[in-house]
């Protein structure tokens, strides 16, 4: 799974699959050494999961990409952070309900920030 700079992700794992004692190694493949080595699981125990993840979690419309072809499959869910390319347009749709006031939009490349790629926004 490909994640941008303060993007989030949920992830579901089942490590049903694997014995007591395996350590699982979720890895930046971007990277490497120590750095790259994101998070560790330790299989302590056996154990039963009656958990399920529904087929579909919800509808979210995200506009589009690439000047104007259609989202990619990394766009898919609630998004707060979006991975641009250089010279790539997203249009995108938010919905503020309730929460009146001023937001920041901002990249994190940090020298896009020194270039003043950032706005405010008001919602009234």
């Amino acid at each position: 799974m490909r994640l941008a700079s303060a993007e989030r992700a949920d992830v579901v794992v089942d490590f049903g699959a694997y014995p007591v004692g395996t350590e699982i190694i979720v890895r930046n493949r971007l990277d490497s050494g120590p750095v790259g080595d994101v998070m560790r699981f330790r299989v302590a125990r056996n154990g039963t999961d009656d958990s399920a993840v529904p087929a579909r979690l919800t509808d979210v419309e995200v506009l589009s990409r690439r000047n104007g072809k259609a989202p990619a499959p990394m766009d898919a869910g609630w998004k707060d952070t979006v991975d641009l390319h250089p010279y790539e347009v997203v249009e995108v749709l938010v919905k503020f309900s309730g929460f009146a006031g001023r937001y920041v939009m901002h990249c994190h490349n940090l020298e896009h920030e020194d270039m003043a790629m950032m706005a405010n926004f008001d919602v009234v």
